[in-house]
């Protein structure tokens, strides 16, 4: 009876178990499927969004608004062989529009039908797109999502480059018909690379420490918010920095579970990316990582919970104040209450998030002193190599050496300067230094004359021009001698010169001129 009886308790524990466990898992499914939906309504909103950017930017170019341009750029595409010039300007001008809306309202995935409603100008779309699309994937210039992330094996890779694409392009099966396959999408390739690298830049401004490399997949999303892109954009530029060793994502596994009669498929969670280190590829995901992660997660959880805490306690201190103004004593002192459980949760939340960020803190310390020692491994591994390559003896061998090197060329030099010396002493035996000197002083001499006779030429030319000065000094000062009118005579003599100047004429009389002349004379 006793064992039975612990074999049903055992029983019970083990279905209280497996119950509870499901309701987890049922818990977590429905919070996924929450947050999926939450997801999809603003992949829609974004969307919707990038429509209206899309038409009002291709509507606002400058060839779409002239009518008559317009009708030119949404006729029919005509054949490359018969009017290769009316082609290659058609499908520049589409080429760079899509390229244009593509890099200004961030559309990196797009169908034909999407594109038909960005280029609607005045409710008329351009009926022919199908066929420059077409056009647009013969030349690759576009190519198909699925096509961009899907991986091949070798020999389907193999398969499909040397025998099915050469059959489809020369068949003219390479292309979808758009016109049906209106909700394909598409991608532009070397814009996607560009948007992959602009992330890439984007997240390295933010990585200061050795554990920021790791950051979650919602916080990734909230630091591209302004970009305007959805989460399968978001997941194609990941791949991409994924194919060029930049990034790693961090994968939650998610079981499927069947219960009441809804099946869920098997799937893996996005919870984390792990980029790569500036000039460096990204590293092996560990099991560190995810921890590091769970503890950024639970940080940033607590700080919004400080943060909620605070503004409830304000609206609660709102409240008791209001209360005991309007004299309800027993309701301030429930809300007061209340005011001291928030405020006993925050103090254990702040002590909490404290604790964890001095847990980082010591995380980040210990991978910076892991890649110092490796970095010290690294150089002690290289100097003995180094050292291996070079013995005492060799070293020994080469010192004693090079001092019979430098004492052999101390002789030589030595050998070489008495001879110079010996040299020199035989050609100057010949010579009479005080001839020499004589000769020297006689050029002195001769050179200090010239400098004394230059210096006399000099100062004759000074003294001739000073003279010259003084004569013309004297020939334009004024004569003391000669006597000074005062202004009253110098009126009547420019008066008596106005009445000779009228005397000039003819028919003045020879009396008056007479008279005018014996004034003058008088005054002067």
């Amino acid at each position: 009876m006793i064992g039975s009886s612990e074999n049903n308790s055992n029983n019970n524990n083990s279905n209280n178990n497996n119950n509870s466990n499901n309701n987890n898992n049922n818990n977590n499914l429905n919070n996924n499927n929450r947050s999926s939906i939450k997801r999809m309504n603003n992949d829609k909103e974004i969307n919707s969004e990038k429509t209206k950017r899309a038409i009002n930017h291709f509507s606002n170019k400058k060839e779409i608004k002239n009518s008559d341009r317009r009708g030119i750029l949404f006729s029919k595409l005509p054949s490359q062989q018969l009017n290769p010039d009316r082609y290659d300007n058609l499908m520049t001008f589409w080429n760079n529009s899509l390229t244009d809306i593509s890099k200004s309202c961030n559309v990196l995935i797009f169908t034909p039908k999407l594109l038909s409603t960005y280029f609607t100008v005045e409710n008329v779309s351009p009926i022919y797109l199908p066929l420059i699309l077409n056009e647009m994937i013969k030349t690759k210039f576009i190519i198909k999502y699925e096509e961009y992330i899907k991986e091949y094996g070798w020999s389907k890779w193999v398969w499909t480059k040397m025998v099915v694409q050469p059959f489809q392009y020369y068949t003219g099966l390479s292309t979808p018909n758009t016109e049906t396959d209106k909700n394909v999408k598409f991608i532009l390739p070397e814009m996607i690379k560009d948007k992959a690298e602009q992330l890439y830049q984007h997240q390295l401004k933010n990585m200061n420490s050795t554990v920021d490399n790791i950051i979650s997949y919602i916080n990734l999303e909230k630091s591209i918010k302004d970009w305007y892109i959805t989460r399968e954009e978001l997941d194609l530029l990941l791949l991409v920095l994924v194919r060029d060793s930049k990034a790693l994502i961090l994968t939650n596994k998610v079981k499927s579970i069947k219960n009441n009669n809804n099946s869920y498929n098997n799937g893996e969670d996005r919870i984390g990316i792990k980029f790569a280190f500036d000039g460096e590829k990204v590293q092996t995901i560990q099991e560190t990582d995810f921890g590091i992660l769970k503890l950024q997660t639970t940080y940033e959880t607590l700080k919004q919970q400080e943060s909620k805490l605070l503004t409830d306690i304000e609206e609660i201190s709102h409240t008791i104040k209001e209360s005991i103004r309007i004299k309800q004593k027993n309701h301030a002192l429930l809300q007061l209450k209340k005011k001291k459980l928030l405020e006993s949760i925050l103090e254990k939340r702040a002590t909490a998030s404290t604790n964890i960020h001095e847990i980082l803190f010591s995380i980040e310390s210990a991978k910076s002193n892991q890649q110092i020692i490796e970095s010290l491994c690294t150089g002690v591994s290289t100097l003995k190599k180094v050292n291996e390559e070079i013995s005492v003896d060799q070293v020994d061998s080469i010192l004693d050496d090079y001092q019979d090197a430098i004492t052999n060329q101390r002789e030589i030099d030595d050998a070489m300067k008495s001879g110079f010396n010996s040299v020199e002493s035989l050609s100057s035996a010949d010579i009479d230094e005080d001839q020499l000197e004589k000769e020297l002083d006689q050029m002195l001499q001769d050179h200090l004359a010239l400098e004394k006779e230059e210096k006399q030429k000099q100062k004759q030319i000074e003294k001739e021009k000073q003279q010259q000065q003084q004569q013309q000094q004297q020939s334009t000062q004024f004569n003391p001698n000669l006597p000074i009118p005062l202004k009253n005579e110098e009126d009547d003599l420019l008066k008596e010169l106005e009445s000779l100047s009228v005397s000039s004429n003819p028919l003045t009389s020879s009396k008056q001129q007479d008279e005018n002349k014996q004034k003058t004379g008088e005054l002067i």
